[in-house]
């Protein structure tokens, strides 16, 4: 046995170690993911203003250069063009890596002047634009030259941009060096720091696969810095607290069923026996046993029914709208156990929305364990009223009231107070657990108080049924009543 549990821990250990493994290269890629896409975008970005500024500087130097060649031709008088074939008009006006000629209109150069060795084409459009020219990327534009409004002339410029495309290069080079330089921190990085992150997590992991539920009581070490795992090892122990109370009560549950079903069991048991031995001949036994299994039988029955009603984990409740005083009058009638004890009632007209069957059942637990405890002639008093937003029935009696460590636990199950109470009616503990649960069904509450100078009051408040009609006669039922001999 002792093999298969340890087995059975390393299977749970290693199934919440893979998902830490699994987490720290998640995170490692994410972050990688992240660097990565930061560094392209900076990397994008810093190529395309670079290559502007470059472009920029060469348009720049080339307008410069044919604004001059330009201002040189105009020159003459009122600004007309001197002469286009002036061989001076050009010199030392070309910029380096540049091409600068002139041509008559119909495309015919006239001179050219600068170290780029590349034909121009016939000037057609002014630019400026960037053209390939003979499979070489040159920055291009062309102008128009006139003399006394007539054309006489195109000036063609263009400026080799081999140097950005070299510098390009370069800068791409330094990008590739630097995102893979990125990439491989990014992954130590990212390993060193999910591993450092995620380290309380596995130690976590372990310490819950070592929990079974032999050993509920353990907790989980806190580091007490307050961070997001300690909060996730403290709601941990909360949860491994309420599982252990769970299972306690889980085990006192069973342990308290298996008595109460014993001893009507055993009783069953015993008259078997007795019809068994003489049955056949005292026809009296038979009568007797007959009548004592029926009686334990039925017992029995009633405490399997209450068990069940607590067993399930949802009443199926079949709300309507009703009258909560007509509802609890109806359950307060003839209860055989109010026979010797004294009823007060006052029910007021209260809606609510709720299931009849149910709230009668409340209203006669509430009431047998008042009848419990109340002595001979004792008084029970039962009141429906209207408060605030909330409908309150309370059943108050005037007995030996409750021990104060008992207020919290009455409505546990099997729970039972000290034996010194009277116990007239017979019960096992889980009436008022049931009224809990039928109470909370509802949506309401239940508390228990104890009166002064002596008795103790239940309490249960129900919301009130948001959409009641209003009544054409409102009225109260103000009686007292006596059952019992005198009638």
């Amino acid at each position: 046995m002792s093999s298969e549990r340890r087995n059975d821990r390393a299977k749970a250990r290693s199934l919440l170690d893979r998902p830490r493994l699994g987490l720290v290269w998640k995170i490692t890629f994410w972050y990688m993911l992240l660097l990565l896409v930061t560094v392209l975008m900076l990397s994008a970005l810093t190529f395309w203003v670079n290559r502007e500024a470059l472009l920029q500087e060469k348009r720049q130097a080339l307008e410069t250069a044919v604004s001059q060649v330009i201002s040189g031709l105009n020159e003459g008088r009122d600004g007309q063009v001197t002469d286009i074939r002036d061989p001076d008009a050009l010199k030392g006006k070309v910029p380096k890596g540049a091409v600068i000629q002139l041509t008559d209109p119909k495309g015919a150069l006239i001179q050219k002047s600068g170290g780029l060795r590349l034909q121009l084409p016939v000037a057609g459009s002014e630019g400026p634009e960037i053209r390939i020219l003979h499979g070489q990327d040159v920055y291009y534009m062309a102008r128009p030259v006139f003399s006394g409004g007539k054309e006489v002339g195109w000036l063609q410029a263009a400026i080799d941009l081999e140097e950005i495309e070299l510098a390009e290069r370069v800068l791409f080079q330094q990008i590739f060096w630097l995102v893979g330089s990125a990439l491989m921190l990014a992954v130590i990085g990212g390993l060193i720091l999910s591993r450092q992150v995620l380290h309380p997590l596995g130690d976590l992991n372990r310490e819950i696969s070592r929990l079974t539920a032999e050993d509920l009581n353990r907790r989980l070490p806190l580091r007490g810095n307050g961070d997001e795992l300690d909060q996730l090892g403290r709601n941990f122990n909360q949860m491994l607290q309420r599982l252990e109370r769970s299972f306690k009560q889980q085990e006192q549950f069973v342990a308290n069923a298996s008595h109460e079903l014993r001893t009507p069991l055993m009783v069953i048991s015993g008259h078997a026996d007795i019809l068994q031995r003489w049955g056949a001949e005292e026809p009296e036994v038979v009568r007797d046993s007959a009548k004592a299994i029926g009686e334990e039988t039925r017992t029995m029955a009633k405490l399997v029914e209450d068990l069940l009603t607590l067993a399930r984990e949802d009443m199926r409740l079949n709300r309507v709208k009703l009258n909560l005083g007509e509802v609890v009058a109806e359950a307060a009638e003839n209860l055989p156990f109010l026979q010797t004890r004294h009823l007060e009632y006052r029910l007021d007209d209260v809606d609510i929305c709720g299931d009849a069957l149910y709230l009668r059942q409340l209203t006669r637990i509430l009431l047998e364990n008042a009848a419990k405890y109340v002595p001979e002639d004792g008084k029970i008093l039962l009141s429906v009223l209207k408060e605030k937003e909330e409908a309150r029935l309370t059943v108050e009696d005037n007995g030996p009231g409750l021990p104060p460590d008992a207020l919290e636990r009455i409505f546990d199950r099997f729970y039972r107070v000290d034996k010194a109470r009277s116990r007239e009616v017979p019960g096992y503990g889980l009436g008022l657990s049931i009224a809990k649960k039928i109470t909370t069904a509802h949506g309401g509450r239940i508390w228990a108080e104890n009166v002064i100078p002596h008795g103790a009051r239940f309490c249960i408040e129900l919301p009130l049924e948001s959409k009641a009609e209003p009544r054409n006669q409102k009225h109260e039922r103000h009686s007292k009543r006596e059952t019992g001999g005198k009638k």
